[in-house]
């Protein structure tokens, strides 16, 4: 998943769940602890409202969007908005803020000072105001690999829009680079030595000696009663670090850190956004996600982000063979599991969906653009590849056309056409040939309507993905020419079906596994989680959900690792003629 929106989700729902036990004694909530999502209470506002904390990370990140840049005067206007006109909240009204942070937003609003002077530098106003939003640029400077200097220059800024001691910027700096360590992928506890490891000799003695008890001992061993949950960042900081390395999940985190008392908003969100990065927005119980407001917003807003700073490529092969390679441990073995599994493991391997897409890329390549002949340049292309992995799991009748010196189609309605036909659109650029070439493809083998039709369904989403439809429209499109989509993925996870093999329900599927995801990662665990084929269906979704979203790096450059020196030359030469670039 998305670890922009993971954290960021993660985020905001901490800070709804803390926002009405706010200002809470901790020796009540010991005696009576808050497990459930709660509405009302201190700001007397509704069930998963959300506070200042994801509304000042919200106008960072809107201006990002809007700038593609980390824009301090934008930021500062966006917080004006915010505080005058009640935007970028829960409700439409501001219901809380504090003392620093406003004092600096009204010093810009009265063109007093440059944004980056607004914050207070004394020694009294560091409150967790500036700590609470900083999420952006841990986010930023990881995937746009920034150097050490300029993660430090970048956080003290961003920290003195509103508080300009070097206490609130060492806090924030702290913060930042340990959610860059888990996202790297360090545990929480190696991503905590990493920080002590740091070389902070630009931040004053001062500010060094104050988080004493993080970078010199060891927080986590510290009792309750030794943890301080005020709003002083020193306090929040050490208090979200203690929680986040005692607990185990993102429920037990949350749970922990709202339990604390006094500032639990604040706490709830920074434990929330580590918590995200470490366990995933899979991890976060449904009930609290239902009752989130403004989850769609949020969540798109995060996706924005994630598409502008997060390198990624828009390849169906690649994504179609990936979705082969995570569901390839669960084919057949009815396996409806939640979402929350390792996207990788040792068992991963490609199947004859992953070789059959590189053997009918392979058969275009081998066409050079002359498409005339392209039932023969298949044929022997499928046969010749096939044949070098004859154990990757063809089904029985393939498998005996793979091996026949004839290959006259037997009439399947099987996935078998469906799961190979991820790169057509790649080669085509106009509905007619694609539908051609599809059913060339597909009636090699599986000359049968509804595969033919199948195989189609999933080309024409790559093609109108392609051609920037949104999902509203390619939904339409498929109802009006292909069939119905009115079986949601938690319906068709929750069936008693127990292997999905026929063209048209994979195809339905997976279609429906693209729309209902919100980035390619999601996709994939949609697929996964509704059991049956598995393989062949996160192969299908795999290869839409690429073309829409792109590929993350890392599970780009993991998903290479599966394959052979074979196929990786294939793929080279097929990046090389379609000239897919990343972006």
């Amino acid at each position: 998943m998305s670890k922009i929106v993971d954290s960021v989700i993660g985020l905001a729902m901490g800070d709804a769940m803390g926002v009405p036990l706010e200002f809470s004694i901790r020796k009540k909530l010991i005696e009576h602890p808050v497990t459930s999502m709660l509405g009302y209470g201190s700001h007397d506002v509704p069930a998963g409202s959300w506070s200042d904390d994801t509304t000042m990370t919200i106008c960072e990140i809107e201006s990002f969007n809007k700038n593609n840049k980390f824009d301090y005067d934008d930021i500062m206007k966006n917080y004006i908005k915010w505080v005058m006109n009640g935007e970028f909240t829960p409700t439409g009204e501001l219901f809380d803020i504090g003392r620093t942070c406003l004092k600096a937003i009204r010093k810009y609003d009265e063109g007093k000072t440059n944004a980056t002077k607004c914050g207070s530098t004394s020694i009294d106003s560091n409150g967790n105001g500036s700590l609470m939003r900083t999420l952006p640029v841990a986010l930023y400077s990881y995937y746009k690999n920034l150097d050490e200097s300029s993660i430090i220059k970048l956080t003290n800024e961003m920290s003195s829009l509103t508080h300009g001691h070097d206490i609130s910027k060492l806090g924030c700096y702290i913060y930042v680079r340990y959610i860059m360590f888990l996202i790297e992928g360090f545990t929480k506890e190696e991503s905590y030595l990493k920080i002590k490891e740091l070389n902070y000799s630009s931040y004053s003695m001062e500010s060094l000696e104050a988080y004493e008890r993080i970078l010199k001992n060891d927080i986590k061993n510290y009792k309750l009663d030794d943890i301080y949950s005020s709003g002083y960042v020193v306090d929040t900081l050490e208090a979200s670090l203690w929680v986040l390395l005692n607990t185990n999940s993102y429920k037990q985190a949350i749970i922990g850190a709202i339990n604390l008392g006094q500032d639990t908003d604040t706490i709830g969100a920074i434990v929330g956004s580590m918590a995200g990065v470490i366990y995933g927005i899979n991890d976060i119980p449904k009930s609290w996600l239902e009752n989130l407001k403004r989850k769609d917003y949020l969540m798109d807003l995060a996706l924005s982000f994630d598409d502008l700073i997060v390198p990624k490529i828009k390849d169906p092969v690649l994504g179609s063979s990936i979705g082969d390679i995570i569901g390839s441990v669960y084919e057949i073995s009815d396996c409806k599991t939640n979402k929350n599994f390792n996207l990788f493991n040792k068992y991963d391997r490609f199947t004859d969906d992953t070789v059959m897409t590189f053997a009918v890329t392979k058969s275009f390549l081998n066409c050079n653009k002359n498409y005339k002949n392209l039932k023969k340049v298949s044929v022997e292309t499928m046969t010749e590849i096939g044949r070098k992995y004859p154990k990757c799991g063809y089904g029985p009748s393939f498998l005996k056309w793979l091996l026949s010196e004839e290959h006259e189609p037997y009439g399947s309605y099987g996935n078998g056409a469906v799961m190979r036909i991820s790169s057509i659109p790649m080669f085509s650029d106009n509905l007619e040939d694609i539908k051609k070439y599809c059913s060339i493809i597909t009636n090699l083998s599986h000359n049968h309507e509804e595969s033919i039709k199948g195989a189609e369904s999933v080309c024409i989403v790559i093609y109108l993905i392609k051609n920037k439809k949104t999902k509203e429209e390619i939904k339409k499109y498929i109802e009006e020419n292909y069939f119905k989509l009115n079986e949601t993925v938690n319906s068709l996870a929750e069936s008693k079906k127990k292997i999905i093999i026929k063209s048209l329900d994979t195809a339905r599927a997976s279609i429906q596994c693209f729309l209902e995801s919100y980035d390619y990662e999601d996709a994939i665990r949609n697929a996964i989680s509704i059991g049956g084929d598995s393989d062949t269906i996160a192969a299908i979704t795999g290869g839409m959900a690429a073309s829409y979203y792109g590929i993350p790096n890392d599970i780009y450059t993991t998903g290479l690792l599966y394959l052979d020196d074979y196929l990786r030359n294939i793929y080279d030469e097929y990046l090389k003629q379609t000239n897919l670039k990343w972006e």
